[in-house]
């Protein structure tokens, strides 16, 4: 440990990744490489390059000042709180939808069972509520670190192998990305969207950095937290690649094609594996990938009600009367009947799910884009503990182009 000091210090960062390797990974990257091959791969890399200023806030910000991210929101007056307040709630239950139907495909797999998908997931979530009122969460999480390794030396092996897997390719050209097509373009978007989580999650990080606390109320040293931080956003987004190439090499231009309902895809997905490991690893890839989204449903429905319970606090007086706590409870409530409720309007298309909340997601993230940016580089941070100069020109680029795209999809899309 003393050659290594860092050890001591990880935990936000393994959490967030964690939390990221789910729909953007799972399910977004490998149909991107399964209908392109490797022609969004730059878009991958670049998604995780412009959004990188984005979330390190949230471990920056924090160990400077001590405080929740959303403290710095509410620095900057009440319109940003209430931006947060309004773009969390409209999206806490689509969000928690989409992740809760991925993973009931692999539970349904996993027992071989067929219920109706929002049934499933209404069974999960209860499980998940369960979870988190017994306080076994902590418990759980640690199990969750082993989980999310062993997918990521399962899925880095099965990349690795998928270049020797000998799969037959169609004769004709396979499909290439075009900018001027709407379905090209709408998928972009898609892609981008949760890559490689909801920009919001960047007050997780900073929940998370804070619980880091030793007993007297140190926070981690900068340079540890800053590791920490970045071997889970560099992990996550070489995994992204991972997921994307092994798409492309066992899938693109071999006439398949994902299923949109959730438990077929579920299936067709851990079969990537096993085309290029063996048919051995069925069952530990399937148990693998179940946990690591398991692991993703669990945390958005805990992060989501605690941060708006958080926010709704600082809008609305009559709120502070309730015990923290309780309002969490309330909010909880809240999220798990509204992403049943959305289940049921979505049926069993998982892909539409994933594509609307991605979607929604892309259009949101200029906005907390440039908020996240002005605390970044705000009054509260000192100017010698401000970021270098080219991260203050890559969030700005960011800020801009996520603009300017965002402009262009809506104006394709509707005029």
């Amino acid at each position: 440990m003393r050659r290594f000091p860092f050890l001591a210090y990880l935990g936000p960062g393994l959490l967030y990744a964690g939390a990221a390797v789910g729909v953007s990974h799972l399910v977004q990257s490998t149909r991107a490489g399964a209908v392109y091959g490797y022609g969004l791969l730059f878009v991958v890399l670049f998604a995780n390059l412009i959004k990188y200023p984005f979330f390190v806030v949230g471990t920056k910000y924090t160990i400077i000042t001590g405080k929740s991210l959303l403290d710095g929101y509410e620095a900057l007056g009440r319109l940003p709180i209430w931006i947060f307040f309004f773009i969390s709630v409209g999206t806490m239950c689509i969000i928690v939808a989409t992740v809760t139907l991925v993973t009931s495909g692999l539970f349904s797999n996993l027992l071989g069972i067929s219920m109706e998908p929002w049934l499933l997931c209404a069974i999960i979530l209860i499980f998940c509520f369960l979870l988190l009122a017994i306080g076994k969460f902590a418990a759980l999480d640690g199990l969750m670190k082993w989980i999310v390794v062993l997918l990521t030396v399962s899925t880095i092996v099965a990349m690795v192998l998928s270049f020797y897997a000998g799969i037959p390719k169609l004769e004709t050209a396979g499909k290439t990305f075009s900018i001027g097509d709407l379905g090209d373009v709408a998928f972009l978007i898609a892609l981008m969207g949760w890559m490689p989580i909801p920009i919001e999650a960047a007050v997780w990080q900073s929940d998370w950095t804070l619980a880091k606390k030793t007993p007297d109320g140190k926070l981690p040293p900068m340079k540890y937290a800053m590791i920490d931080f970045n071997i889970g956003y560099i992990g996550t987004t070489l995994l992204a690649v991972c997921f994307l190439a092994l798409g492309a090499n066992m899938m693109y231009n071999t006439g398949a094609e994902f299923s949109s309902q959730a438990v077929s895809f579920a299936s067709e997905l851990v079969r990537l594996y096993t085309s290029a490991i063996g048919s051995w690893s069925y069952p530990i890839i399937l148990i693998a990938a179940f946990f690591t989204m398991f692991s993703t449903t669990l945390t958005c429905f805990d992060a989501y009600p605690r941060v708006v319970s958080n926010a709704s606090r600082r809008l609305f007086k009559p709120l502070e009367k309730i015990p923290t706590e309780k309002l969490y409870w309330y909010w909880i409530i809240l999220v798990g009947v509204g992403s049943i409720l959305i289940l049921l309007f979505f049926r069993t298309n998982m892909k539409s799910l994933v594509d609307f909340a991605t979607t929604v997601s892309f259009l949101n993230a200029p906005v907390l884009a440039l908020i996240h940016h002005l605390i970044l580089f705000g009054k509260e941070i000192p100017r010698d503990q401000r970021p270098k100069p080219w991260m203050n020109l890559l969030s700005w680029f960011g800020i801009l182009f996520l603009f300017g795209f965002s402009i262009y999809y809506i104006n394709i899309t509707f005029f």
